[in-house]
């Protein structure tokens, strides 16, 4: 036989929500009045923000080529951090002293003392939130302080709009003071290059005046034969080759001494390669990328960091490739140059070999003493064309933080926290969601028995009948006999049993523990079958706690106990009752103790004896479980009837009651699930709708079942 796996339907779920709404209304309720409570008590939080534009250092009018800048990825989120940092913090707390303000209103200034300062900038950084308005240069600095401040809902737009003025200020300083520097290292450089012009055309005059040497102008006098002027030419090439060499000879040297990353920043000054340009920008986009992922909270397994990661690798390479490719270039750019001058000077020197035949010693040093007056008189003019246009550049504005829009005081009425409609929904969401939580927490620990199917899933066993709650015997006046359908499906189930069949009569009910209404429910079933027409009798053998006697309101003085000992007949014993073809044996009263009264051949003669009169004979007998009497019971029983209480006792008490009941040789029959509530037990809502379709369930009242 194949079994079939049950899967748990919503129903299922809802049946244990259903049965412990109390606790998770309790729990709601709690949570929701702890969570109104917590935000009643919480400080009111103003918020203010100033919008600020921010550009990349640039002076408003372009005039010269030196003033363009390339696009950075990372300036916008390097100007986040500096709005952030400490210095533009501190400042502003300076500036509005803050730390008097802040200090008086929450009681620390005369505590920390010295401290305080420090106390009062992380306060301000904490309540500081910057943001980027998504594809734009726009930056919002918003602030956001709780009370006790009185006036915290008009310095919330004071701090904001004084870090929006800190940070443009010391941007503006930054720049000036970083331009001054260069400006001044420029000059020294110009003001050199001055002296060496002097020292050269003193030197020239001094040559000149040792020689006697006249010279009318560059294309007459002495430059005016023919090999003057080839040796001139020849010095105009020599001079600019050697300026060359000295500028590529000062460039070999600069890339050899930079580092790869100082290298790469200067790479587009020492050479325009636009493939290395490239490969900068392409790592600088997979930088921006992997900071954003690590922003984002991103492991360093994660395959996104991974890729990114790998991804910078490999530009990383191909740039070092790159930057090697460049200082191979410089160095063969540089011997190319040394070479063409070395040829020029070996033509210059014959040229001069040839001069110096016509000349004399005095012409060739004049000649080389001014050929460096004329070097030192262009690098000098080259450096100090320069500095004209850095100072000219210097005195045009520049605008690099702009306030677009000024943060305005907060409105004292209207604070950003506490939201007490949603801190309330999240309390309401939050208790019931902690409330099911706990439901279905203390639905996971109670292993007592809830539904039919775990009777027939655990016990092996068919459940033969339900019995609601708030029972009462059914010869009480007040008894709800909307209640008989329970004990008519009980009875009919029983007679139907397959292991109560055959001639079956006698039927003994126990349970596995006290207090799970076996008395009742065997009561109960001997009125509704004695009621059909059945002639039935019941027996109270339970002699340790007899009930039977009460629901029936007779006497308990001679019983079951007085036929077991021998002092009287059964024939005594049996009682006639109010209700029709019920008849009775109570358990009777001993004066000494009633342990080991029920012996098995005993109770078998009384059982053969009243199945021959009666068409069912009940036995009720004491809990199978710690009493020796149920277990001789059970064996001497046509039948064994198991009632569970609903919610009561773990099911390893009910599992351990059949075991006892088949390993004694007993026939169970099957169970009864007792004590149910069937308003809020979904799984029993057939009970519940059938008893509603009596129009008067009181007894006297007509009842058409």
């Amino acid at each position: 036989m194949t079994e079939t796996t049950e899967t748990l339907h919503f129903l299922d779920y809802w049946r244990v929500v259903s049965s412990r709404k109390e606790i998770v209304i309790a729990t709601a309720l709690l949570v929701v009045l702890v969570g109104v409570l917590i935000t009643l008590n919480l400080p009111k939080v103003y918020s203010s923000s100033t919008v600020i534009q921010v550009r990349e250092d640039a002076p408003d009018l372009d005039v010269t080529s030196s003033s363009r800048s390339r696009f950075d990825p990372l300036f916008l989120r390097t100007q986040f951090e500096i709005i952030q940092s400490e210095p533009v913090v501190e400042e502003v707390v300076r500036n509005l002293r803050l730390d008097e303000k802040f200090g008086k209103a929450m009681g620390y200034l005369d505590v920390m003392g010295d401290k305080a300062f420090r106390q009062t900038v992380r306060i301000v950084s904490q309540a500081m939130r910057v943001q980027q308005f998504r594809d734009t240069n726009l930056i919002e600095i918003q602030m956001y302080l709780s009370e006790p401040k009185e006036t915290v809902w008009d310095e919330v737009a004071t701090i904001a709009n004084e870090v929006a003025h800190v940070f443009r200020e010391q941007t503006v300083g930054r720049r000036r003071s970083i331009k001054a520097k260069a400006l001044e290292a420029l000059k020294q450089s110009v003001d050199e290059l001055q002296k060496k012009v002097l020292a050269a055309e003193n030197e020239l005059e001094a040559v000149r005046q040792k020689y006697q040497i006249d010279v009318v102008s560059s294309v007459s006098g002495t430059d005016s034969s023919l090999g003057k002027l080839n040796m001139r030419e020849t010095e105009q090439s020599m001079i600019q080759l050697r300026l060359d060499l000295e500028g590529k000879k000062a460039k070999l040297d600069k890339v050899v001494s930079l580092s790869g990353e100082e290298l790469l920043a200067a790479a587009p000054y020492i050479a325009n390669d636009p493939g290395l340009n490239e490969l900068v920008a392409t790592r600088r986009r997979f930088d921006v990328e992997l900071s954003r992922l690590v922003e984002a909270q991103f492991g360093p397994k994660h395959p996104e960091v991974a890729r990114a990661e790998a991804a910078v690798r490999e530009v990383n390479l191909k740039i070092a490739e790159a930057l090697t490719g460049l200082k191979i270039g410089v160095q063969a750019d540089f011997e190319a140059a040394q070479a063409r001058y070395d040829v020029m000077e070996k033509m210059l020197v014959a040229i001069k070999d040839t001069e110096r035949q016509a000349a004399g010693t005095g012409y060739r040093e004049f000649e080389r003493v001014r050929q460096d007056v004329e070097h030192a008189r262009r690098m000098r003019d080259e450096l100090e064309i320069r500095y004209n246009e850095e100072i000219v550049e210097q005195k045009i504005p520049r605008t690099t933080v702009d306030i677009i829009k000024p943060a305005q005081p907060a409105d004292r009425e209207s604070p950003v926290s506490p939201d007490y409609a949603l801190n309330i929904i999240l309390s309401i969401l939050l208790g019931l969601g902690a409330g099911v939580a706990l439901a279905y927490f203390i639905e996971y620990l109670d292993t007592s028995v809830k539904t039919i199917e775990e009777i027939e899933r655990s016990m092996g066993v068919s459940a033969l009948g339900v019995i609601p709650q708030k029972v009462k015997p059914f010869t009480d006046p007040s008894a709800d006999m909307a209640h008989e359908e329970a004990y008519r499906v009980l009875r009919t189930n029983l007679r139907f049993a397959r292991r109560f069949q055959d001639g079956k009569k006698v039927l003994c009910v126990t349970s596995g523990s006290v207090g799970e209404g076996k008395s009742l429910t065997l009561f109960n079933l001997a009125y509704v079958c004695a009621t059909l027409g059945d002639r039935v009798i019941l027996i109270d053998a339970d002699l340790h706690r007899p009930r039977q006697h009460r629901m029936l309101n007779v006497s308990n003085a001679v019983g079951l106990a007085n036929v077991l000992v021998g002092d009287k007949a059964l024939s005594d014993v049996i009682l006639n009752t109010s209700v029709q073809n019920l008849d009775f044996i109570p358990s009777g009263k001993l004066q000494g103790s009633v342990h080991g009264l029920l012996d098995a051949e005993r109770v078998r003669q009384v059982a053969t004896a009243l199945k021959g009169a009666y068409d069912l004979v009940l036995f009720d007998a004491p809990p199978i479980i710690g009493v020796s009497d149920a277990s001789m019971l059970a064996r001497e029983m046509d039948g064994v009837l198991l009632v569970i209480q609903h919610r009561k006792y773990p099911k390893s008490v009910s599992s351990r009651a059949r075991s006892m009941i088949e390993n004694l040789g007993g026939n169970l029959v099957g169970v009864v699930l007792n004590n149910i509530n069937v308003s809020r037990d979904h799984s029993y809502y057939y009970y519940h709708q059938h008893y509603n379709t009596y129009p008067d369930k009181k007894r006297g009242k007509a009842n058409p079942a």
